[in-house]
């Protein structure tokens, strides 16, 4: 029996970037169908449940286990997360760009560990999300300049203010 051919799918990152080389770069974590999972937001706040909560313990604790990674603005909303993560360091081999890429250094592999960590965490505490908490990828932006990596931080500081839904 032949194995169904597979759905050839478009890499969401920026082609030929190194994603464990140095620099800034903005996410956006979607929960599972868009669902609201992470708590909601009455009056310009925003109020997180028990799983709110786990994702802003677990992605803080992103910067105990990785030394190279600096943390700035992040925001959980009712059904993402949002976060301006700083690579400061390569761990490339040779630290020669595109010449060895450390698969467990990359902004996939820090995403990665974060989203592994609050799910595995929901999972022991039966929380209710049993179908899974996040959606299968991520958004990226690399961000190439000052004024973009302002325009970031006050999308993110202001998020919750300005959410309509």
């Amino acid at each position: 029996m032949k194995k169904p051919k597979l759905p050839n799918r478009k890499s969401l990152r920026l082609k030929g970037h190194d994603y464990a080389s140095i620099g800034y770069y903005f996410i956006t974590i979607d929960a599972r169908k868009h669902l609201w999972l992470f708590g909601t937001i009455k009056n310009g706040k925003m109020y997180p449940n028990k799983l709110g909560e786990i994702i802003a313990e677990e992605w803080e604790f992103t910067r105990e286990i990785r030394k190279n990674v600096k943390l700035h603005e992040y925001v959980v909303m009712p059904n993402h997360f949002h976060a301006l993560v700083e690579i400061c360091y390569s761990e490339n081999k040779s630290n020669v760009p595109g010449e060895y890429k450390a698969p467990s250094q990359t902004l996939s592999a820090i995403v990665r560990g974060f989203k592994g960590a609050v799910t595995s965490k929901n999972k022991s505490l039966k929380l209710g999300n049993e179908k899974g908490v996040w959606h299968n990828s991520f958004n990226d932006q690399v961000i190439r300049d000052e004024q973009h990596l302002i325009n970031v931080k006050n999308y993110i500081i202001n998020n919750v203010r300005d959410w309509k839904y």
